[in-house]
């Protein structure tokens, strides 16, 4: 079995379809390429490649998480038609405080 393979030698998924969409969040401009995508899951501690990226950019497509727009002959931006979950433990903070007007700090 290869580094990064399972038993049935495909590849697992060590970087969740959540991370790639925080890097939406963390970046300024909301149109991304799959370089700049690959570039900020590293901020993270994340390593894809650029076509790993774009495959699962294209997988997230298909179920209406991001979408695309080609911007010339063999550019493609991607944006998060959807934001990040909350961790469990902001959730939950932010939950507590639907009905009060604290929202100072979370």
């Amino acid at each position: 079995m290869s580094q990064g393979r399972d038993d049935t030698g495909r590849f697992e998924e060590t970087v969740t379809e959540q991370e790639i969409l925080k890097v939406f969040d963390y970046e300024d401009d909301p149109v991304l390429t799959t370089s700049e995508v690959a570039e900020g899951l590293q901020r993270f501690g994340k390593h894809m490649t650029s076509e790993g990226v774009r495959n699962r950019l294209e997988a997230m497509a298909e179920t209406g998480l991001v979408s695309r727009k080609k911007l010339g002959a063999r550019a493609v931006g991607w944006w998060a038609e959807v934001a990040p979950e909350l961790d469990p433990e902001t959730a939950e903070t932010v939950d507590a405080r639907k009905e009060s007007d604290e929202w100072s700090e979370l």
